[in-house]
């Protein structure tokens, strides 16, 4: 699969992991969602690849994970 970036190492093992990982040094937190009033996600955007991240923190517990957002097929 081609991404739309090229992730740098950090955020290609982040993909996937669970949220209770720790962010590493290079992603900054955008924004947080809420649902009723309790945290749901947090968005993270790497200054070094470009990478955008969800980080789910609600909900189901297999469903706990940080998304990559900015990938996809061509």
């Amino acid at each position: 699969m081609e991404l739309w970036i090229q992730p740098c190492a950090p955020c290609a093992e982040l993909y996937g992991q669970p949220s209770t990982v720790e962010p590493h040094d290079n992603l900054t937190l955008n924004a947080a969602g809420a649902v009723k009033d309790a945290q749901a996600e947090q968005h993270f955007t790497c200054i070094r690849c470009g990478a955008a991240f969800a980080r789910i923190v609600a909900g189901p517990v297999p469903r706990q994970v940080w998304l990559l957002l900015n990938a996809g097929q061509h």
